[in-house]
């Protein structure tokens, strides 16, 4: 379960959008009258009138699920979850619109609601991103609904806002983390991408604390990106790198091979393993020629086959 979040300033256009689409069914509407598109739009901007400072009093939430849900997810069932969502989210005492789409093959359900509540208050939208994130967590497990073992399982497509900017990071870091074997060659990776790192360092120290990652104007932490690229964890694997280097130093054709990589792949949002980029057609293959021990290794066979024949 997927909760996409907007605002906007037009009630019209959005509840066009929603309940003229082919698929549309509307399940539900609260405070307002549910019979033609003209009377729903003159509900909710007759509220509106209640607070005219409130510029975006427009709220548009899709809940999105999987599709391996869609048995499950009966007209009913969604409406309650829906319902659940926007009690769990903070959205209450206000006018709301439930719309059921089948344009697409995972199941869905619009949200359009009312910023402005029944007593002429603002609902507020503060921290609401976080909030979705969390109460999506929740209700997925909650319900028995399917959950994705992974990122890699999430689908970027259905992704918006601060989220696909999160995701995207996450891709890139993932890509870029296989090819640097240092945090310099990282950074570079990542500055090619757009993606900038913040340290955060301890009072009044060089000591490095946190670590954190910014794309488009949205910053994220490390652990909060994904537990595994805290600065902790991420500095650990480059030491493990580096030790690993210093045993078995890398060869100059495989050098020239990561050096491309940095240089030329594009990183974009594909959710493609380091692996899949390497398997992509075009991509330069490492030399076939033996490693050095191995040659060394087939002449020491050979010499000591001569000179046992000698004795």
């Amino acid at each position: 379960m997927i909760g996409k979040i907007t605002s906007g300033r037009n009630f019209a256009g959005c509840v066009r959008y929603v309940v003229q689409k082919d698929t549309a069914r509307v399940l539900e509407g609260l405070g307002i009258r549910t019979t033609d598109v003209t009377r729903m739009i003159a509900d909710f901007n007759f509220q509106r009138l209640a607070n005219p400072k409130l510029t975006k009093a427009v709220g548009h939430i899709s809940l999105n699920f999987s599709e391996q849900d869609k048995e499950k997810l009966t007209d009913e069932k969604m409406l309650y979850m829906a319902r659940e969502y926007l009690d769990r989210i903070g959205i209450k005492d206000t006018q709301v619109l439930f719309v059921r789409h089948e344009d697409k093959s995972h199941p869905h359900v619009h949200l359009v609601y009312n910023r402005v509540s029944n007593s002429g208050k603002t609902i507020s939208d503060k921290n609401l991103f976080q909030k979705n994130a969390k109460v999506c967590r929740e209700m997925t497990k909650l319900h028995g609904l399917f959950f994705a073992s992974g990122k890699e399982h999430v689908n970027r497509k259905a992704l918006t806002g601060a989220d696909k900017i999160k995701y995207q990071i996450f891709d890139q870091i993932k890509l870029a983390k296989g090819i640097a074997g240092n945090w310099k060659k990282f950074e570079q990776a990542l500055k090619k991408q757009g993606i900038d790192i913040i340290y955060k360092y301890k009072a009044n120290t060089q000591m490095i604390q946190g670590i954190s990652f910014s794309k488009d104007g949205c910053v994220f932490k490390g652990s909060e990106i994904d537990r595994s690229l805290s600065y902790g964890k991420l500095n650990s694997e480059f030491e493990l790198k580096t030790l690993k280097q210093s045993y078995y130093p890398e060869s100059p054709s495989e050098h020239s091979v990561i050096q491309k990589l940095i240089n030329d792949v594009p990183f974009e949002n594909t959710g493609d393993s380091v692996l899949g980029v390497l398997l992509q057609p075009g991509f330069p293959a490492s030399s076939e020629e033996p490693e050095p021990y191995i040659k060394r290794k087939k002449k020491s066979q050979g010499k000591d086959k001569s000179q046992g024949m000698s004795r």
